[in-house]
């Protein structure tokens, strides 16, 4: 039985797409900046057709508040004219945590500048002992440790049967040259001795459900052909696909310095599609 490999069609600039498509859904860490720097090629993009009228949203799964995110953004040179608004798993994540299905006391897994995501919220930081639930933000010292650091704790909290509230979804982040763990990884960790992780932002439809809400009430349209952009194959393109939209892969952030066979291997086994994928988003 011969197997179907899909191919996602190769564009080398956003304007042979683009009058398919009346707005954006994008990606921030990978496709606009790399941790260090802005990229210069997308911002003018975003900017351009932000310009023609597309509603642009820019989608993180930082596990910050939008607000700061905004903040960071500026400092590194992106002008807010490039987009309408920025929704973050951060957001979402503060949403959950004032429900207090999970508890009111947290051990929280990440470092201190992530501790904003605790504004407003009713959930204490505690100890290990008291908690109610883990809460994931990210690595203590995501240069120096990974997954495997956090193995010890993970199988203590999997006896007591704590649930895991994770921020940030993503497994690996690009920051400059280098490939950084994130949270995502110690949620992946705990799944896989059998301990219940609740992922917040993409690839989840609720962060989904937020971009294409405000979508809407930006074009005032009840419905929109949108198209997702990122660099994630297993948060932007898998969540594009779980939600029905078209995607588009940049490989310039993840896949940095990867051949493009291999990276079209890696799509075809994960079984996680893009539309269309491109070198850089310009």
């Amino acid at each position: 039985m011969t197997i179907e490999i899909k191919k996602p069609i190769k564009i080398n600039n956003f304007s042979e797409i683009d009058e398919k498509y009346d707005s954006i859904i994008c990606d921030i860490w990978g496709v606009i900046h790399n941790g260090q720097e802005l990229f210069k090629s997308s911002i003018e993009c975003l900017l351009k057709y932000k310009n023609i009228g597309y509603p642009v949203i820019l989608v993180s799964n930082a596990p910050r508040p939008s607000s700061e995110i905004k903040i960071i953004l500026k400092k590194m040179g992106l002008s807010e004219k490039c987009y309408d608004k920025i929704i973050t798993s951060g957001d979402l994540t503060q949403k959950i945590l004032n429900d207090g299905n999970l508890g009111s006391n947290c051990y929280h897994i990440g470092p201190d500048r992530d501790l904003n995501v605790f504004d407003g919220v009713n959930v204490e930081r505690v100890d290990f002992d008291s908690a109610d639930f883990i809460f994931v933000t990210g690595l203590y010292d995501d240069e120096n440790e990974n997954d495997e650091s956090y193995l010890p704790l993970l199988q203590e909290a999997k006896k007591r049967n704590l649930k895991l509230l994770c921020a940030n979804p993503d497994i690996w982040v690009q920051r400059g040259k280098d490939l950084i763990p994130c949270a995502g990884a110690i949620s992946q960790k705990y799944q896989s001795i059998g301990g219940n992780s609740i992922n917040i932002g993409k690839p989840f439809a609720p962060i989904f459900d937020e971009a294409v809400k405000q979508i809407k009430l930006i074009s005032g349209r009840d419905a929109n052909s949108t198209i997702v952009i990122g660099d994630g194959i297993d948060t932007d393109i898998k969540g594009a696909n779980n939600y029905n939209l078209d995607s588009l892969l940049t490989l310039g952030g993840l896949f940095s310095g990867q051949k493009t066979e291999d990276i079209m291997e890696s799509i075809n086994k994960k079984s996680v599609f893009p539309t269309y994928y491109i070198n850089e988003l310009v």
